[in-house]
């Protein structure tokens, strides 16, 4: 029997990211039960937290420790996004976790970080996660910029100001 986590994660608080986050968890659990051969360790879920770095995501740090003390054989996620933005991120924990015996499966990109050529397709996916969150940063950045130009303020207080209309 293969013991499974899965991992979750969704980097925003809205509405749509929250549904989002609800469907990954029924997703998965229904997943798991349609294997014959799976079981569900646990559900590791983060929500609304960033996939550009590990620090504040206490689900995923809870899973590595887990898996360091060989909880569960599988971890599945989503896609590689969902594991982390960050390339170096994605090919040290995968390949910590293979050095144990834990394979990552990435279900949407179709990667099983236990394969032969799994390093390479995560180098490569990975790689455009992190280019993906790069891009969405800078037009956030850049869209802020042209609205504060046309006088609007983000924020509800400023220091030292009071904000009308």
């Amino acid at each position: 029997m293969i013991h499974a986590a899965v991992y979750c994660r969704v980097s925003t608080d809205s509405e749509d990211q929250a549904n989002s986050f609800e469907s990954q968890k029924r997703y998965f659990s229904e997943y798991i039960d349609r294997q014959e051969a799976m079981e569900l360790y646990e559900i590791y879920a983060d929500d609304g937290i960033t996939g550009t770095s590990t620090k504040k995501r206490e689900a995923f740090k809870q899973m590595m420790a887990d898996a360091r003390l060989h909880m569960f054989d599988l971890i599945i996620t989503k896609e590689v996004s969902r594991f982390s933005r960050n390339i170096l991120d994605t090919i040290s924990y995968t390949r910590e976790l293979r050095n144990i015996g834990i394979g990552v499966f990435f279900v949407n990109d179709g990667i099983n970080s236990l394969e032969p050529d799994a390093e390479l397709r995560l180098s490569i996916m990975g790689s455009i996660a992190q280019e993906e969150s790069r891009k969405t940063s800078e037009r956030v950045k850049w869209g802020q910029t042209r609205r504060m130009e046309q006088g609007v303020v983000f924020g509800h207080s400023m220091l030292g100001y009071d904000v009308c209309d």
